[in-house]
């Protein structure tokens, strides 16, 4: 709505909890007053600049109009949501390559790394199909009387990058690399995140290594750290890796698995994969015993159109063993550099702290749990784990219950953060709640994320002897706090390209149907949670269709009965909370909106509906 008489104009963005703002109108874009249809489909950007105590509206300016002269929907809607978020999109220097060293290994590099020399070992990549920045590796070897040697081999960004460069400093202001539905935005340039750093098979790559002395029940007689050497034999997808867990004798087809290099075959492969999948089995069940929580989630994956990039499948990321072998050695490796760092640079080390949940949230919503008649131990992460794992169909197989149950406790959780460890005056204070781990690190993902890159660096100063971190106190707080917020605002445009293709998708149908269960009830509205997906959806009243009765006791029911129509007869039917139920879901004209209605209870036997079986974890 406008107020042409103020020279102001007041508007909503298009999700709920953005606040209306008074912004004055020769901000606008020229045309704006006299034709405001004409920018009906424009994204704007405002920011909140006053905001009396007992005022109506905000003060606010505009940042930014998107749209409008823009044929391409996706792209103004994904630059209004880097603008939101305050992520940088802009493309590298054009001769940002001519300060990037050319590949080379020199007899010096031989001879420094020759004792972490793995290129004539079996090193193989486990990763998503579509990954092309490959940052670990793994390698197992038998050494006798029933120990191995293990290790988790990363791409070593730091021999390309060094502090006070150009690529770094840009480094250091993005932090991170940020994931959307249609395109990645790299933390570094393509040259090294796509063909130096990352560990393509069949070549010499530049690595930092942890090798572990280990048995197989996981116990680690030692530890080293070391500049290496590896050669990748192999790109595995994280499908490949499954199918030799589950038929670890199965004789592959030629063709079937990516090009082996180096003389290794498919039998060296599986076998080195089942060596470690049952030793990952080990170390997560260790985990879990000591309180570990996973809240498993939904996270949505689309199959985009290769000609328009326009969404045209859509379904949910499958978390299998072959992920959680993976998971399992990253953790250890980052857990290894952690008790490194802080025992040598304790007062600066670059440490990641997860505190408890949020109490407040919580004990809201252990009350409502209560209303639903579940009981849920919260006094401890490994109680609230032992909860869910009660509300499995069947391991990594929730319930509805328990897919509604994870949804309303994930909200609880605060979010991971990195930190110097000298900013704390005890090292309890260093535990990280969801991983039940004292002590913490990001190591493993230097390609697209700046705290590793930081541990490469403290890593490296340690082996070399140096007594004093790279980097001081200072220095390294505030570039946790920094790559903190990034990470954060990363994973807000993430989630948000995914609700911009979710309504692209829904646009161009007619209608979904999905099984979801009752999460919250109001007075005008039932919010669901569609459980193929994980989404919420908020059903309203008005939704529903003309003349329908909505009677609701708010947080307990809500009664609904449709009218006589089509020769159908009056019917109504009663909705309670954990209720699982059809919803009806269509994109609504605001970009990013979902409505959602219900089916009438005599069309039930019209609707076929699918539950999901299998989910993602969030990074940690």
């Amino acid at each position: 709505t406008s107020s042409m008489e103020s020279g102001q104009s007041s508007g909503i963005n298009a999700e709920y909890g953005v606040p209306r703002m008074l912004i004055k109108l020769d901000e606008f874009p020229k045309g704006f007053a006299e034709r405001p249809k004409d920018f009906a489909d424009n994204l704007m950007i405002g920011l909140v600049t006053r905001w009396e105590l007992n005022g109506k509206f905000a003060m606010g300016s505009l940042l930014k109009s998107i749209g409008g002269d823009k044929d391409d929907l996706v792209e103004a809607a994904t630059e209004g949501i880097l603008t939101e978020n305050d992520l940088d999109d802009s493309p590298f220097p054009d001769d940002i390559d001519a300060e990037i060293p050319d590949f080379e290994i020199t007899p010096e590099d031989i001879a420094k790394r020759h004792q972490f020399d793995f290129r004539k070992k079996c090193v193989f990549t486990i990763d998503p199909a579509t990954a092309r920045d490959l940052d670990d590796a793994c390698s197992v070897e038998e050494i006798g009387d029933g120990l191995y040697e293990i290790g988790v081999h990363i791409a070593d960004v730091s021999h390309f990058v060094y502090p006070g460069t150009v690529v770094d400093e840009i480094a250091r202001e993005r932090t991170t690399s940020v994931y959307l539905v249609q395109r990645v935005i790299p933390m570094l340039p393509r040259k090294l995140c796509e063909n130096l750093c990352s560990l393509n098979p069949g070549v010499d790559r530049f690595s930092f290594s942890v090798v572990w002395t280990m048995s197989k029940d996981g116990t680690v007689v030692s530890t080293k750290f070391g500049k290496s050497l590896i050669n990748s034999c192999c790109k595995l997808h994280y499908e490949h890796a499954q199918d030799m867990i589950e038929e670890p004798d199965r004789e592959f087809d030629e063709g079937y698995l990516p090009k082996i290099y180096n003389g290794f075959t498919a039998r060296d492969l599986s076998k080195k994969v089942n060596i470690l999948h049952k030793i990952a089995q080990v170390l997560r069940k260790r985990r879990k015993d000591s309180g570990a929580i996973s809240i498993q989630q939904c996270k949505l994956k689309f199959s985009l159109n290769k000609i328009d990039g326009m969404p045209s499948g859509l379904g949910s990321y499958k978390s299998r063993e072959s992920n959680k072998l993976i998971e399992e050695f990253m953790l250890k490796a980052n857990v290894s550099v952690a008790e490194k760092l802080v025992a040598h640079y304790p007062d600066n080390a670059i440490i990641r702290r997860h505190v408890g949940p949020k109490e407040n949230v919580l004990s809201d919503t252990k009350k409502i749990l209560e209303r639903m008649g579940i009981e849920v131990d919260t006094t401890s992460s490994k109680m609230m784990q032992e909860a869910l794992n009660r509300l499995q169909h069947a391991p990594n197989q929730p319930s509805p219950i328990g897919l509604v149950v994870a949804s309303l406790l994930a909200k609880c959780m605060s979010l991971a953060t990195y930190h110097s460890s000298g900013e704390f005056d005890s090292p309890v204070d260093y535990f990280h709640y969801g991983l039940s781990m004292e002590l913490y690190t990001h190591f493993t993902s230097p390609i697209r994320r700046y705290p590793d890159l930081i541990a490469h660096r403290q890593l490296q100063a340690i082996l070399e002897g140096e007594k004093e971190s790279p980097m001081d106190f200072d220095e390294v707080s505030e570039l946790a706090e920094v790559s903190s917020q990034k990470k954060y605002a990363s994973k807000l445009a993430s989630d948000k390209s995914g609700e911009l293709f979710l309504w692209l998708f829904l646009r161009e149908q007619v209608e979904m149907h999905e099984a979801a269960s009752i999460t919250e009830i109001g007075s005008e509205s039932i919010d669901v949670l569609v459980l193929r997906y994980g989404i919420q959806v908020r059903i309203w009243r008005d939704f529903l269709g003309d003349n329908i009765e909505f009677q609701a006791k708010e947080k307990h029911w809500a009664h609904i009965t449709w009218p006589a129509i089509d020769g159908k007869k009056k019917c109504s039917k009663r909705y309670e909370l954990l209720d699982n139920l059809v919803v009806i879901m269509k994109a609504g004209k605001q970009l990013f909106k979902i409505n959602g209605s219900l089916p009438r209870p005599d069309s039930m036997d019209e609707v076929t509906v699918a539950v999901p079986d299998g989910f993602a974890t969030e990074d940690v």
